[in-house]
């Protein structure tokens, strides 16, 4: 043992006589200390694994997979780009990983490309090799993505962190003890953020808190420049000796960054506009018009190559490319909107499955039960015509009806063409109107699995949620009457009933009333009133505003009930400019959000439907013109070339099976886009808009498409017959 271990076990050992174990749990960890820059501190590890977006871990965890069998080290420039949305991000993997990963998965796709390519499918081939080099940039970017997420997350909370510090700092002037305050009670990135400043101090990367923090801040100076000068303020706080100024500081600290949030979100809606312009013709109107255009090119091509350049297009390009513009407008949204989280309630879980009644007992089913069930059921009917070609049962079933497929209006149940090509011709299908229609089940399957599954999963969940809301709405005025009445003299714990009595029928007076109640009839004190994990009133009201008020009053609290009235007056007015503001937002961005709703609940499934019916009289106008000009084919030279110029489109069943899914990915970005502008993080809200909008759209969708295919099958019909 050298002379290091020996001095640290006997370190070791002199700790563990002079101290408790609670104190030795929270000092455990590397005792050697990690200065390298390895997160070695198991409470930093702990906190970032709790804390961290968990949907990270699967890249996290791929690209550790692909860098210990396959690594590849990046350029020195590359990696400190990497190395910077790394740390931005707090992703534990490293720039050769992420490398590894680009090269990897870029291959794949491109290997898998050429094998297409190998077995005749040359159009899809050649699409997944240009997308697999495309990929290899694009995978790189990766980090900066999570990078953007955890920063326009973290802004989220700049406000309600600056407040937590100017709320510890009144009656607490240490800098360092008021970010630790903040970092414990932020439940967000920021909170994360802050306690790797505190453990970065603790392992002497800086010799003190303020330097940390500057240089921590010079990272928000090109996103967020009032949260720097709001933290400056609070620093400059630290040298006024007089109480007097160092309050007039810390006010001031939070009266910038409220203004400023406030400036962000007027540029941001007045920005807004255009964006959402750009948005809609992306991925609506640039979309629709080559869904005319495509059809009418697979009649006088390969209608098969053509199809594959739809599926290309439509089921892999533009969801990509659209997902990517709303999640960049999202990012760049101001910050300052709390989120709601799912209730700690008894029951919860109960009210989140499918309530299944047989006889006098009720069965409580996963959610994911009946979504696939229906969905399942709806896809099997989708299929359907593509099952009954490979079995056989498309012939069996005419034959059994007497051939009645065979002529009128609607011709045939399917058919499968000859299509002429260098290799010999292939057969493609299924061509007919029954196929179309039956077509209609594969976006209606996605859309109720999905759909089915989110509003059963959250539906139970919206009741709850909107009172917390209602809750929200009206804690200001509960606050400033909290603090009024602990202001006069009024203990804290009888507070909570004195404005519960004044506050009767609100959701506010519930909630005191809880708390009054819970502190006279089960023996709680005022914290446990509020937090008891069992028992206390907050388990029903899971929003970030409200939680993070309650615990700066317990904290103010603790200091007495002059500091507790004061914080809880601030906070009333704190609480009412963040609704201000919030509310001016939504008044901005009505317009542009009202567009949004419009094209996901009407104008994209009504355009979108009136154009694949059309299509479908396309498709039957180009297949009947094409066997009129064979038949003719005999006849001259003229028929000769005008039978090969001729030749059958897309099927209807494959063109509007690509487009109903589009139209599906589409009506859930614009909700998600719609519901995070609006509310901010609010995933129990948007999660059930996009399951029920999901399901209202595209059933429209597929009622529109259904009547114009009969319609201008009917109408196409009767002006072929008489031709």
């Amino acid at each position: 043992m050298g002379d290091k271990e020996l001095f640290l076990k006997k370190f070791e050992e002199k700790l563990r006589t002079q101290l408790d174990e609670k104190s030795l749990s929270s000092l455990s960890g590397d005792v050697s200390g990690n200065l390298d820059g390895d997160y070695g501190s198991s409470d930093y590890q702990t906190f970032r694994s709790e804390k961290s977006p968990k949907t990270s871990s699967w890249y996290e965890k791929t690209c550790s997979f692909c860098e210990k069998y396959f690594k590849l080290e990046p350029d020195k420039a590359t990696a400190e780009k990497f190395q910077k949305s790394i740390f931005g991000a707090h992703l534990n993997c490293t720039p050769a990983g992420v490398m590894s990963f680009s090269v990897i998965i870029s291959m794949s796709i491109v290997v898998f490309g050429l094998l297409l390519f190998i077995i005749g499918q040359g159009t899809i081939g050649i699409g997944l090799l240009l997308l697999g080099m495309g990929s290899y940039f694009a995978l790189q970017t990766i980090p900066s993505l999570f990078e953007k997420r955890f920063r326009a997350k973290a802004n989220d909370e700049v406000i309600i962190g600056v407040f937590y510090i100017v709320a510890f700092m009144r009656f607490n002037s240490n800098l360092e003890l008021a970010i630790a305050f903040a970092a414990n009670y932020l439940s967000g990135p920021l909170g994360l953020d802050f306690k790797r400043i505190l453990w970065q101090v603790e392992n002497a990367e800086y010799p003190d808190i303020k330097q940390a923090l500057d240089h921590y801040l010079e990272s928000w100076r090109d996103e967020n420049l009032e949260f720097l000068e709001a933290l400056y303020l609070i620093e400059s706080s630290l040298f006024e000796s007089e109480d007097v100024r160092r309050i007039i500081l810390l006010d001031k600290s939070l009266d910038t960054i409220l203004q400023g949030s406030y400036e962000r979100m007027i540029h941001f809606a007045q920005e807004l506009s255009g964006k959402v312009s750009t948005f809609n013709m992306i991925g609506v109107v640039l979309p629709i018009l080559g869904l005319i255009i495509l059809p009418l090119a697979a009649s006088f091509g390969d209608p098969k190559s053509v199809w594959q350049v739809v599926f290309l297009l439509y089921n892999i390009l533009f969801p990509i490319g659209v997902s990517y513009f709303g999640f960049m407008i999202i990012f760049n949204r101001p910050g300052g909107v709390n989120s709601v989280k799912k209730p700690n309630i008894k029951n919860i879980e109960q009210v989140q499955k499918y309530p299944l009644k047989l006889g006098s007992k009720t069965y409580y089913l996963n959610p994911i039960v009946p979504a696939i069930f229906t969905g399942g059921l709806f896809l099997l009917i989708g299929a359907s015509p593509i099952i009954f070609h490979l079995t056989g049962l498309d012939l069996t079933l005419n034959a059994a009806l007497g051939g009645v497929f065979e002529d009128g209006a609607f011709s045939y149940f399917q058919s499968y063409e000859t299509i002429d090509s260098t290799d010999g011709g292939y057969e493609y299908g299924p061509y007919g109107v029954y196929p179309g229609l039956l077509s209609l089940f594969i976006p209606l399957g996605i859309a109720y699995m999905f759909g089915t599954y989110l509003r059963t999963k959250y539906g139970g969940l919206i009741g709850l949620r909107d009172k917390t809301k209602k809750l929200e709405k009206e804690f200001a005025s509960a606050t400033f009457q909290l603090g009024n009445r602990i202001n006069e003299g009024i203990a804290s714990e009888l507070a909570f009933g004195a404005v519960a009595d004044t506050m009767r029928g609100t959701e506010t007076g519930k909630f005191f009333s809880e708390i009054d109640s819970n502190i006279k009839f089960n023996g709680l004190s005022v914290e446990g009133a509020i937090f008891d994990s069992e028992k206390g009133a907050i388990n029903e009201y899971q929003s970030e505003l409200i939680i993070s008020s309650m615990k700066i009053f317990i904290k103010a609290n603790e200091k007495g009930p002059e500091i507790s009235a004061k914080t809880l007056i601030d906070l009333s007015r704190y609480l009412s400019e963040i609704h201000m503001s919030a509310e001016r937002l939504k008044d901005l961005l009505s317009e542009s959000l009202g567009s949004m709703k419009g094209q996901a609940n009407y104008l994209a499934p009504l355009i979108t439907g009136v154009v694949v019916s059309i299509v479908s009289l396309v498709t039957m106008i180009m297949g009947t013109l094409s066997d009129a000009t064979a038949e003719l084919s005999g006849t001259g030279a003229s028929s000769d070339s005008l039978g090969g110029f001729l030749g059958q489109s897309i099927p209807t069943y494959l063109f509007q099976g690509v487009v109903g899914l589009y139209i599906t990915a589409l009506i859930a970005i614009l909700i998600y886009m719609v519901t995070n502008l609006e509310g901010g993080n609010d995933p129990i809200f948007t999660k059930y808009s996009i399951g029920n909008t999901m399901i209202k759209s595209i059933t429209k969708y597929s009622i529109i498409v259904c009547c114009g295919i009969l319609l201008f099958t009917y109408v196409g019909a009767q002006v072929l017959s008489s031709m």
